[in-house]
C-alpha cells in the first residue's frame, strides 16, 4: 500500500513538472518579455516640409521720401486711393526753388555770353590761354549750378513710381517735409503698394533652409484668416542670416525666404502675420518607417542610425540609412526590407531596450492593415 502511494506521488510530481515546462514554453513562445508596439516596413510616400513664420508684404512696395525740404502745397491723394504710375502724389512749395533756378539760369546765360567773347578774342590771339581757361571754367560752373537748381526744382513734385494703392499716408497739406541725414532717416511721406501681388517673408531656421530651393511649392496661412490658406512658391532665399536672440546665452540663426502668393484676396494687408509650409521634397513608393522607430545608438563603437527589428521574439539592433523625413515618417534607403517588423514604442520601453532583449510584440494601434 505504501509502495503504491509512493508511486502515485512520484507520477503526480512528474506531471506537475511537465505542466510547468509546458507553461514555460508557451509563455516563451507568446513573448514573455518586454511588451512593445511594432509596425511593418512597407512602401509609402514622404512629403518633407519646412515651416516658418513671418509677415506679408506687397510684392511691389515703395516708401516715398522727399529729396528736398519744403512745405506741402498740394496733396491730391488720400490713404486707400489707387494711383497709376506717373500720377501726381505731392507738390512742395516751389517758389524759393523756382527763384534759385531763375537766378542760376541768368548766371549761366551771362557766363555763356562772356565766354563767347573771350573765345573770340582767344581765337584772334588777343587774350592769354589762362584767361580763356578761366572763362570756360566759369561757364561750366554756371552750368552745373543751373543743373543743380533745376534738379531741386523738379524734385518738389513727386509722382507715383509704380501703380498701386496709397497704403499709408504720413503727411498733410501745410506740413514741413524733412530730408534724411546721417543721423536722421527723414520723413516717409507715404507708402505705395501694389497689393494685387502679395508675398510672405518668413524666417527659416538654418537646419531647414538647406533644403529650400527656388520654385518649391508652399502653402501660406494667415493668422487673421484662420480658415483660409494661399498657394505660393519660393522666389528668393537670403544668403546672409538673421540673428534672433532667444536669451542672454542663446541665439537662433534664421534666413529670410520670400514666398510669392499665386493668388490674393481683398482682405490681405501688408504686415499681417503668416505661417508658411514649404514642400521641400515629395517621394513616392519608398520604404518608410515611423520617425519614432529610429534612433542614434552605438554600434561597434560608432554612433549610427538604428532600429530594433523583432526576430524570433527578440529585439535585434539593426543599423539603417535614412533619407527624407516628414512629420511622422522617415525614408529608409538601406538596412531594411518590406515586411520587416520594427519596434515603434512605447518610448520609455524603446529607450531602454537592448540588443537581444526578449520582447512581446503587438501591432501599434495606428498600424494599417497589410
Amino acid at each position: 500500500m505504501k509502495k503504491r502511494t509512493r508511486t502515485i506521488i512520484i507520477v503526480a510530481a512528474v506531471a506537475v513538472l511537465l505542466a510547468l515546462i509546458v507553461v514555460a514554453n508557451l509563455k516563451s513562445k507568446s513573448g514573455g518579455g518586454t511588451e512593445v508596439e511594432t509596425r511593418k516596413v512597407k512602401y509609402g510616400s514622404i512629403v518633407s516640409k519646412a515651416s516658418a513664420t513671418g509677415a506679408l508684404r506687397a510684392k511691389a512696395q515703395v516708401n516715398l521720401q522727399s529729396q528736398v525740404m519744403g512745405t506741402v502745397a498740394k496733396l491730391p491723394v488720400k490713404e486707400g486711393d489707387w494711383v497709376d504710375r506717373g500720377d501726381l502724389l505731392l507738390e512742395l512749395d516751389r517758389r524759393s526753388y523756382e527763384a534759385n533756378m531763375l537766378l542760376a539760369k541768368s548766371r549761366l546765360e551771362q557766363a555763356q555770353l562772356s565766354h563767347a567773347r573771350v573765345e573770340s578774342l582767344y581765337n584772334a590771339k588777343l587774350v592769354a590761354s589762362e584767361q580763356y581757361e578761366a572763362s570756360r571754367a566759369a561757364r561750366e560752373m554756371a552750368q552745373a549750378q543751373y543743373d543743380q537748381a533745376a534738379d531741386q526744382y523738379d524734385k518738389t513734385v513727386i509722382r507715383a513710381p509704380i501703380s498701386g494703392t496709397v497704403a499709408q499716408l504720413n503727411i498733410e497739406a501745410g506740413e514741413a517735409v524733412m530730408i534724411g541725414t546721417m543721423n536722421y532717416s527723414g520723413t516717409v511721406l507715404m507708402v505705395l503698394a501694389d497689393m494685387s501681388r502679395m508675398q510672405a517673408l518668413i524666417d527659416v531656421g538654418e537646419a531647414d533652409v538647406v533644403s529650400v530651393a527656388f520654385g518649391q511649392p508652399a502653402r501660406v496661412f494667415v493668422d487673421a484668416l484662420p480658415d483660409t490658406s494661399f498657394a505660393g512658391h519660393v522666389t528668393n532665399i537670403a544668403y546672409m542670416p538673421t540673428q534672433n536672440v532667444l536669451s542672454a546665452t542663446q541665439q537662433s540663426t534664421t534666413f529670410e525666404v520670400e514666398v510669392t502668393l499665386d493668388s490674393t484676396a481683398p482682405s490681405l494687408r501688408p504686415g499681417m502675420n503668416v505661417r508658411a509650409e514649404i514642400t521641400t521634397a515629395q517621394l513616392d513608393s519608398v520604404l518608410v518607417i515611423p520617425v519614432q522607430a529610429s534612433g542614434r545608438r552605438d554600434v561597434k563603437g560608432k554612433e549610427t542610425e538604428t532600429v530594433f527589428l523583432v526576430k524570433d521574439g527578440k529585439a535585434v539592433l539593426t543599423p539603417i540609412r535614412t533619407g527624407k523625413t516628414s512629420e511622422t515618417e522617415m525614408q529608409v534607403t538601406d538596412g531594411l526590407q518590406p515586411g520587416d517588423e520594427v519596434v515603434t514604442g512605447p518610448y520609455k520601453k524603446l529607450s531602454k531596450l537592448e540588443d537581444g532583449d526578449r520582447v512581446n510584440a503587438k501591432p501599434a494601434k495606428d498600424s494599417l492593415p497589410d
